[in-house]
């Protein structure tokens, strides 16, 4: 037959020719013949594998083992048995179908035995591992259940098939939904298989609900002289089971049903055998309860705890987690079983409390009260099989809104960890606190909408989960600590498996971290726990000039050995750490060892960390600051910039020197930053520094105008010994020229003066009316005084903007501009402007262009007017037009001074033409060269005269005057006709 693995994108084949080897017993002829006939019947099989998932396409996957010792993975499915590595990489398949079958007959040799049969898959019921013995049980639907034994290093090889099975070798059910649960448990000097299945049909419709059977011997699976759960009428009990599950002295089984034919109700129950009793003498049952939820859907017994998984109540989440610790229950249990052994079943009421169930004629006794300790798992004697009438109730742990259909658990680090597997191919984690259950992470597993398999397995490291779909098994980590990069990221994802490792800068499980028994080595991810943080620095920066000591205090630090240390890492320079407690002390890099700052920067700043061999045990930022660059960077305010910097920086002013520490000259005067809290002259409040212009803040273009600013703090400056006063200067900033010039200084009361530039005048070429000019102070050799702001002298033209007399006489009055008639007529500062040459009347106005030309005898047509000396404002012109002698109305929204009106036409009789005047007060009037006329358009024809209605016809109109006005529309009828 030919199958083949895929591995990633490359396929290969796998070939598996059917053989009978020595260590195989010889199959049934009818068998064998009929698997050498497969390769004819059956379509080659594609397997998937990769680093986490399995999968078989177009095969449906059943039951999954898992051998402890070898690590090694079964995969049960239709027709077929996989064999697994840990990491799901394909070993070894096994055919085990289609075979020809009917449930109506005894497993046969000759097909003429079986008339009615027909090829049928074969679903896999039962996947058990014999750790003793290395085998592989696996129980299929066909053949009436039966089971048969192969190699756990090669489940290709069959170790044991039964040739003529009989009606005891019936072990699994071989109806579809119909559950069979198992354990293989050590007896003496051999293994024994525990079997436990629900109500089939047909032939094997009597075997019973629950059987012991030998593994090895003459006849494997028989259930022999061995314990049967035996049962009065099978339809009155057919359970339906859940899980088996087994400790070091019991076996358990949970299951579901309604029980005997007068009760109506559907319970769920758990039963326990001893693992010694072959015959089942030890068989207790009580029922389960999880309080307001319906029947049990899943479980799993965890250490000291029995976990189960109800359907929902009428209303709300779909299901609940209950948790049934083994103590109650082995109790619940003992107490029906001595009630039962000693009392006939009744409690010190009288109520019945135990019985034996199953209707079977054994009854619940009166034997000697230390029967329960004589007999601990029964005997001959004593009443079987006992079932508890009291159920054991829990209260939901928490609930889920989808049905549950696996659970596993795993007891770590001193935490319940539950594995919920739903019903839609989710995986929850749990961390089980106490009463309450909280689900810290959920992901999809299987396909959206594909049941989690019961068998939900944890590997024997406690590692990893296997996950069993119908369609696939994935490898799914039990936690996922080494995904989270850093301590915040595995703090913040609150997986109770998972935590810090300090000193090996990793998230790892307790276990992984070597002195996680130690204070402050491991914290824990679900706990209220910080990462190792800096939380201060003294100082918190540094001058890059000089080396110095910063202390990190850094809490809850943990300790380390004698010969271990910690050391300080600035970028890539490391020092020795000493560490006192918390307190943690570095020596800074020198000067040489540091990156030079970035450009248009002041600091550098590195990451510093407190590190442990090359592990970052806490880390934060520190900065190399250089009062130099601070000084450099801001040129206008030398002083402020220096004292109020982020840095301990100080101003020395008579050497205009920004430095840290006492370094200014000897005798001169110190500034300090604005950091420091105990000492008065400090902060940029003190700096000498130029605060403002004391006039004029206006200076008009060409005449000679004596600039002054108020200063400030100038007493810094003033030295013990004797010598000239320093110099001043004022600088103007012109457009394509810095412009010095000498100042002088008169000082008024306490530590303010002023400064007063020499009178000068200033003709910048200019292309817009003002011009803000920066202006500054220097003292001595280009020593520069601060700007408490930024200054600016606004010098001004008034010739700019104003080309006629009305914008002249329009412009701000606090400019003086008046309109100087002297040679070329222009705006100009009144000062510069002889006084008889001043005209205080503009001339009159004067109209260059009128449009349109035409307008219709009703009026309402809006005129433009373009010209000078059109007014100085509005008001001017507000009743001062008239068109052809009519009254045109102006537009206030539309009206520029002294250049354009816009007015509205009166009504005239058609014919009317007469030009445009417009009459300023005071002034003679401006009269137009063009004239206006009140014409109607005459239509005289049309061409065509008719077209379609949907339109598009062009028509040409001949007629006089049509393009009166400015805007010509046409209509025919009410609908326009654009022209």
């Amino acid at each position: 037959m030919g199958l083949h693995q895929r591995h990633a994108a490359q396929e290969m084949p796998l070939l598996l020719p059917f053989t009978l080897g020595p260590a195989m017993a010889p199959r049934p002829p009818f068998i064998a013949r009929l698997l050498l006939m497969l390769p004819l019947l059956y379509q080659p099989l594609t397997l998937t594998a990769g680093a986490h998932r399995f999968s078989a396409p177009n095969t449906t996957l059943n039951r999954l083992a898992l051998a402890p010792g070898r690590g090694a993975l079964y995969v049960g499915a239709v027709n077929h048995l996989f064999q697994l590595s840990p990491d799901l990489q394909l070993e070894s398949v096994a055919i085990t179908g289609p075979v020809f079958d009917s449930p109506d007959c005894v497993p046969f040799r000759d097909p003429a035995e079986c008339p009615q049969a027909r090829l049928t898959d074969n679903a896999n019921q039962l996947l058990l591992v014999s750790g003793r013995a290395q085998e592989l049980v696996a129980c299929g639907q066909v053949r009436q259940g039966v089971c048969e034994k192969r190699r756990l290093d090669d489940v290709a090889q069959v170790l044991y098939q039964a040739e003529d099975p009989g009606d005891g070798q019936f072990v699994a059910a071989n109806t579809p939904g119909v559950a069979t649960v198992g354990l293989v448990v050590p007896g003496p000097g051999r293994d024994l298989l525990l079997v436990a299945r629900g109500l089939a049909g047909k032939l094997s419709g009597g075997v019973p609900p629950l059987t012991v059977r030998q593994l090895a011997g003459p006849q494997p699976f028989s259930s022999e002289g061995l314990g049967r759960l035996v049962v009065g009428d099978l339809s009155d009990y057919n359970n339906s089971y859940v899980g088996a599950f087994a400790d070091t002295r019991s076996a358990y089984f949970v299951f579901r049903r309604r029980g005997a034919r007068t009760q109506a109700e559907y319970c769920s129950y758990v039963a326990r055998v001893c693992l010694g009793d072959a015959n089942l003498y030890s068989y207790v049952e009580v029922p389960l309860t999880c309080r307001g939820q319906g029947l049990i859907q899943a479980a799993f017994l965890a250490p000291g705890t029995l976990l189960g998984a109800f359907a929902a109540g009428p209303k709300g989440p779909q299901a609940a987690l209950c948790a049934f610790p083994l103590a109650q229950l082995d109790g619940s249990m003992e107490r029906a079983r001595r009630l039962c052994y000693t009392a006939g079943g009744r409690g010190p009421s009288g109520a019945e409390e135990a019985t034996v169930e199953y209707g079977v004629t054994s009854r619940c006794v009166t034997l000697p009260p230390d029967s329960p300790e004589s007999y601990p798992c029964g005997d001959e004697h004593t009443p079987s099989p006992i079932a508890g009438r009291q159920p054991l109730e829990a209260g939901p742990l928490l609930q889920l809104p989808h049905s549950i259909s696996a659970i596993a658990a795993l007891q770590a680090d001193g935490h319940m960890i539950a594995f919920l597997g739903d019903a839609q191919g989710q995986l929850h984690k749990v961390f089980l606190n106490g009463t309450q259950g909280q689900v810290y992470h959920s992901q999809q597993v299987g396909p959206p909408g594909s049941a989690i398999s019961p068998d939900l397995l944890v590997d024997s490291s406690g590692s990893h989960l296997y996950v069993l779909t119908s369609q696939q098994v994935d490898r799914v980590p039990v936690a996922a600590c080494p995904q989270f990069p850093n301590c915040t990221s595995c703090l913040q994802a609150r997986d109770p498996l998972c935590g810090w490792c300090v000193l090996q800068g990793r998230c790892t499980r307790k276990g992984q971290c070597r002195r996680a028994a130690q204070p402050n080595q491991w914290l824990w991810s679900y706990g209220d726990n910080c990462c190792l943080h800096v939380q201060s620095l003294l100082p918190a920066h540094h001058p890059r000039q000089e080396q110095g000591q910063v202390t990190l205090s850094v809490p809850w630090l943990p300790a380390l050995a004698p010969d271990e240390y910690f050391h300080c890492a600035f970028g890539d320079y490391e020092s020795l750490a000493h560490v006192e407690g918390p307190n943690v002390a570095c020596v800074t890099p020198p000067q040489d060892q540091l990156p030079l700052n970035p450009p248009g920067t002041d600091h550098i700043t590195l990451p510093l960390a407190l590190m442990f061999e090359d592990v970052a045990v806490a880390a934060t930022n520190f900065s190399f600051y250089d009062c130099g660059a601070v000084q450099a960077l801001e040129v206008a305010a030398p002083c402020r910039a220096c004292v109020g910097s982020l840095w301990r920086c100080h101003w020395c002013p008579q050497s205009s020197l920004c430095v840290y520490g006492e370094h200014c000259p000897e005798g001169e005067r110190t500034i300090y930053s604005a950091l420091e809290v105990d000492v008065q002259v400090r902060g940029p409040w003190a700096c000498p520094q130029v605060k403002g212009l004391a006039g004029p803040l206006l200076v008009p273009v060409g005449w000679e105008s004596r600039l002054a600013l108020y200063v400030q703090n100038l007493q810094h400056f003033r030295v013990s010994s004797p010598g000239p006063p320093a110099s001043y200067h004022c600088w103007l900033e012109l457009p394509g020229e810095l412009q010095k010039l000498p100042a002088s200084l008169e000082e008024t009361t306490g530590d303010t003066g002023l400064i007063y530039c020499r009178a000068q005048q200033f003709r910048p070429t200019m292309a817009q009316r003002e011009l803000p000019v920066p202006i500054y102070v220097t003292r001595g050799e280009g020593q520069r005084l601060d700007n408490a702001r930024t200054l600016h002298v606004t010098l001004y033209d008034c010739a700019v903007g104003h080309p006629d007399c009305s914008h002249c006489q329009a412009a701000n009055g606090s400019l003086g501009c008046l309109w100087c008639s002297q040679g070329q007529p222009a705006c100009r500062y009144g000062p510069l402007c002889p006084p008889g040459a001043v005209e205080l009347l503009c001339p009159m106005p004067s109209i260059d262009t009128v449009e349109p030309l035409t307008g219709p005898p009703e009026g309402g047509l809006a005129l433009t007017i373009l010209g000078s000396n059109l007014g100085r404002d509005f008001a001017d012109v507000q009743d001062a037009v008239s068109v052809a002698g009519r009254p045109c109305s102006p537009d206030p929204s539309f009206y520029r001074t002294s250049d354009r009106i816009v007015c509205v036409t009166s009504p005239a009789p058609n014919g009317t033409v007469g030009p445009i005047r417009v009459a300023i007060k005071s002034r003679p009037p401006g009269i137009s060269t063009q004239h206006f006329t009140y014409q109607d358009p005459v239509l005289l024809s049309l061409s065509p005269q008719w077209g379609p209605q949907a339109g598009g016809t062009q028509l040409t109109i001949h007629g006089q005057h049509l393009q009166t006005g400015g805007n010509v529309s046409a209509f025919v009828g009410s609908q326009p006709c654009p022209v």
